[in-house]
């Protein structure tokens, strides 16, 4: 084996692994996504969006070298290979489960959002109208507005 064919696998190799462990690494934090949604902890997963995001885009970009460079994976030795399937078939398992939770999330946050605003729109519409003696009827309550609490009480 040449010493320039030793250097193009390492380099390869170097780049799959480089890979792995960003593949690794993001599937741990949609893991934990995953769990803070079935815990309805929306946020907690605030601080994992940064580290999502600056994995996200690693990931983008090593991919784009990778596929940029067919040689690259040609020239891992086969364990490598293995690992790389293995770990890209769990990675589109996961990234498939996160993205149903977050659209059940959405869905279940729209729902509530709109049954609130329903609610809202009937109590501001109820009709007052006049009692059979024709004096004015009492109101069922304040017309209901809109408000934010602040959790941090």
């Amino acid at each position: 084996m040449t010493t320039d064919v030793a250097a193009t696998q390492a380099d390869s190799s170097g780049r799959v692994s480089t890979l792995l462990t960003t593949m690794s690494r993001l599937i741990g934090v949609l893991e934990r996504e995953i769990e803070m949604l079935r815990d309805m902890e929306p946020t907690e997963m605030q601080a994992l969006q940064e580290d999502k995001i600056v994995l996200a885009a690693a990931y983008e970009s090593q991919m784009q070298a990778v596929a940029g460079d067919p040689a690259a994976v040609a020239d891992i030795d086969e364990e490598l290979r293995g690992e790389l399937r293995q770990t890209t078939s769990r990675f589109q398992e996961v990234l498939a489960e996160n993205e149903r939770m977050l659209r059940a999330a959405r869905h279940a946050t729209d729902r509530l959002l709109g049954a609130i605003a329903k609610s809202v729109q009937r109590q501001k519409t109820q009709q007052r109208g006049y009692s059979a003696i024709g004096r004015p009827r009492a109101a069922a309550g304040a017309p209901a507005s809109p408000i934010t609490l602040d959790q941090r009480l």
